[in-house]
């Protein structure tokens, strides 16, 4: 049974690592354990042959001394020619070598094979030269190293260079073109340890460096410094991949990201865990080699491959200009001033030209003076909005972000710098995925096919500006998770939603624009979720849909934001399956709202007609021909009665109840109050408020069902009629807040998140807005409900959601007959937050 050397090589780095040795220096020690091995065999085999025209040479990874425990052991035996006595020698040392138990990758050449076969092949010629004597003959090797080595670097150095070019765009294309995969190949991605040996193979060509040493010659002392540790990094991850998997893996993938973090000593801190601290560590290095990479690249290309250059220089501003096509500055020194810095970029997206590297180096040096107040300063903030609503915002806003100028613009969006959050499908870190969502939108522009084209004309007939900020802003969220907390994906669009509004405020954002955004990023997931979790065939979906967007604009740039967002998920999640239903419903959803409407104006009933004009737009929306037919008719009842009762109970168990009265203040608690007291849980309510102060009040009771007993309907019909006649018989105010359900059963939510409540008074001309996120609980909608009614505040409207055990929230509030004033909004904020805490 052959011996498994790699297990061998597995337990000595596991040492090595262990003992604190850096990932250079363990596979170093690895390639000299090999190399004694076949030192040792190679000479058991040629003893009597001393003079052998036959040398054993180490090639490719295990000539760079590069050597993990699984990795091929990539050797050549050359020889001067190809006699009987060489060919045998050769074979008996390999059948040597495979008797050792290693993975060998052998090839048998002659000197004059290794230039024709490296011109044939660029693979072939790569590996040759990466070429270190291990045993035999040196006076072969010498001439090899005299005379072949050096047509190898230098015989069709232009050929080479262009095949090597083009090897590296098609790698990154075929293992992702961006360095911040969730899953990176440490290998073959970008920014990876193959990245590193193609500086070192073009460096070789073009200026003659032969080792990762000497790329001080062509390097930065910092970039220098950078690349080498990227490369120990890069090595140690490997060989822990190595290690765990008992193969030969070079895959970071999920599995393997805590169990790295661990062996590598990393420890978990106040805001990330050893994990993410792993992985954000990987990405700022491989940004260190991708940069190296490109300097290296623009090296081989200026040498080899001659471009006409426009040397006239062109006036764009007093501080602007273009030579060379690229933009440069006079005076480096105004860009101590933010506003030129957004100039800057503006006039990067605007005259479709690159920086130079001077223009770049000065605004990455200076990002400091980007800060908060740059977000306030209206100069800067237009020049912004000029880059979203532009021609190039992904290759504007990539250059932002890579610059450290946009995480300093928005430090919202910075804390997702290099963000993992493990999600399912997701492929890239957080800030990668936003940006590829702006490309993703943005490429729109110059689709030919025919379902994306629809959505551009969509993007055409949307203030694109808008669009583009919700967009990059729509998952800032994630970056305030704390380490520790359950990363839940159903918040973070209330997390981002309650902070949009900072940045909304600092940009000085318009009311219209203001609310748009606002909607799209607390809405972003709201698409993809009636989709793929809900009939989306269903006229409740629909409906449900057509009353959360109100309006077609709306509905528009939410179609528009889930595309963005799911096709930067990764490359393959947007199917045309998903293609076609998401387009389905967003038909389905503009004919409701749109049918909505014309139904409206086509209607012959004028008293249907005069009640949807009575009540609130988005009772339109909401309601067929079919339910208001049916109001209507509980309306002439109420009329008579005072109130009218409907309880359906539907196939899932769940029941409907309709009920309308006028309004009355305290109505609403009233009615929270009756069905919790008979256990009910509300899962969905919407309160429509007339002009006419008529109220027609939907509510959905969850588990309906699991307590109904023959009889329980009229009962509970006639608890709300005794509850809300008599308010309106005693005024309907309460003197003081009284105890309801909360006080017995509560539920303890499955997760927690900081509560949430906001009232604002800029939205509507007509009612304070009130929102809240919290953990539901039995009776939590009652004790809300109480203290508007204890603040004489009434509810004009409401939308109440509860999902996941979450309640979320919206109430249209009035104080007698107008907007809260700011001592009511005061007092009513308190009150609500210290029920939901």
């Amino acid at each position: 049974m052959k011996p498994n050397i790699s297990e061998e090589l597995c337990l000595k780095a596991e040492e090595l690592i262990g003992s604190g040795c850096n990932g250079i220096a363990v596979v170093r020690q690895l390639t000299d354990m090999v190399d004694n091995m076949l030192f040792t065999s190679y000479h058991l085999v040629t003893k009597d042959l001393q003079d052998l025209p036959l040398a054993l040479i180490a090639v490719g990874g295990y000539g760079r001394r590069e050597l993990a425990p699984y990795s091929d052991v990539d050797i050549m035996l050359l020889a001067k020619s190809r006699d009987k006595l060489v060919t045998e020698t050769a074979q008996a040392a390999l059948y040597r070598f495979w008797d050792l138990g290693l993975n060998i990758s052998h090839c048998f050449r002659t000197l004059e094979e290794c230039v024709e076969d490296s011109m044939c092949d660029l693979k072939t010629r790569t590996s040759l030269t990466e070429s270190r004597f291990l045993a035999g003959s040196r006076e072969v090797f010498d001439e090899y190293k005299r005379d072949v080595y050096q047509k190898l670097l230098f015989k069709g150095k232009k050929e080479f260079i262009a095949e090597k070019l083009r090897e590296i765009s098609g790698r990154h294309k075929t293992y992702g073109e961006s360095i911040y995969l969730l899953e990176p190949n440490v290998k073959e991605g970008r920014g990876g340890l193959r990245d590193i040996h193609s500086i070192l193979w073009l460096s070789k060509v073009v200026s003659k460096v032969y080792d990762i040493e000497g790329l001080r010659k062509i390097l930065s002392a910092k970039d220098y410094r950078y690349l080498l540790k990227a490369y120990d990094y890069f090595l140690t991850i490997r060989l822990c991949l190595h290690i765990m998997s008992k193969r030969k893996n070079d895959v970071l993938s999920f599995e393997f990201h805590q169990a790295t973090a661990n062996m590598l000593g990393f420890m978990d801190t106040s805001r990330f865990l050893a994990a993410e601290i792993l992985m954000r560590l990987y990405y700022k290095k491989a940004k260190n080699v991708t940069d190296s990479l490109t300097v290296v690249k623009d090296l081989s290309g200026r040498q080899f491959f001659s471009f006409p250059l426009n040397f006239t220089i062109k006036k764009i501003t007093d501080d602007f200009y273009i030579s060379r096509n690229e933009l440069i500055v006079k005076d480096r020194g105004i860009f101590k001033d933010s506003d030129r810095i957004m100039e800057a970029f503006y006039l990067y997206s605007d005259t479709g030209r690159k920086f130079s590297s001077q223009v770049r180096d000065a605004i990455k040096s200076r990002f400091i003076f980007i800060n908060k107040k740059t977000g306030s300063s209206g100069r800067a903030v237009r020049y912004f909005l000029k880059v979203l609503g532009g021609n190039r915002v992904y290759e504007t806003l990539r250059i932002m972000h890579d610059t450290g100028i946009l995480d300093r613009l928005i430090p919202e969006f910075g804390r997702l710098r290099h963000l993992v959050i493990y999600e399912p499908y997701h492929r890239y870190t957080v800030d990668e995925h936003t940006l590829n969502a702006i490309k993703n939108l943005e490429m729109l522009k110059d689709t030919k096919q025919a379902r994306p084209k629809y959505l551009l004309d969509i993007l055409k007939n949307v203030r694109q500006e808008t669009l583009f900020l919700a967009v990059l802003l729509h998952d800032i969220g994630k970056g305030f998770s704390r380490r520790g907390e359950k990363r839940h994906r159903g918040n973070h669009e209330e997390t981002g939603y309650k902070m949009i509004k900072n940045v909304v405020e600092r940009f000085g954002i318009d009311r219209e624009d203001r609310q748009r955004i606002e909607f799209l990023v607390k809405n972003h997931v709201l698409l993809a979720r009636l989709v793929l979790q809900r009939d989306s065939e269903d006229p409740d979906t629909i409906s449900q849909l057509a009353e959360i967007v109100e309006n077609e604009k709306n509905l528009d740039a939410l179609y528009l934001m889930t595309y963005a967002d799911m096709t930067a998920v990764n490359p393959d999640f947007w199917t045309e399956w998903k293609a076609y239903l998401f387009h389905s419903i967003y038909i389905k959803t503009k004919e409701h709202i749109l049918g909505s409407a014309s139904a409206y104006l086509g209607m012959d009933d004028q008293n249907l007609k005069e009640l949807i004009e009575d009540m609130p737009y988005r009772y339109m929306i909401s309601n067929g021909y079919d339910a208001v037919s049916n109001d209507y008719k509980m309306v002439l009842e109420a009329r008579g009665s005072g109130l009218s009762v409907s309880i359906n109970e539907e196939p899932d168990g769940t029941a409907g109840f309709t009920i309308v009265t006028t309004d009355v203040p305290g109505l609403f608690a009233g009615i929270v109050g009756v069905l919790g007291s008979w256990g009910l849980n509300i899962l969905r309510a919407r309160l429509y408020t007339g002009k006419s102060r008529l109220v027609i009040d939907r509510i959905i009771v969850s588990n309906w069902s699991a307590l109904w007993w023959e009889g329980m309907d009229e009962q509970v019909k006639a608890d709300l009629e005794r509850a809300i006649l008599k308010k309106k018989d005693s005024g309907g105010r309460a003197t003081s807040p009284s105890p309801g359900p909360s006080a017995t059963g509560a539920i303890e939510p499955f997760f927690r998140f900081e509560s949430f409540v906001e009232i604002d008074n800029e939205a509507s001309e007509q009612y304070s807005i009130l929102e809240l996120f919290s953990p539901d609980r039995l009776g939590l909608l009652y004790d809300i409900a109480i203290q508007f009614s204890a603040n004489n505040v009434d509810i004009l409207s409401a939308i109440i959601n509860t999902e996941d055990r979450l309640a979320r929230d919206v109430f249209y509030l009035q104080h007698n007959g107008v907007k809260l004033e700011a001592e009511v909004t005061l007092k009513v904020m308190n009150s609500v937050y210290s029920v939901i805490q």
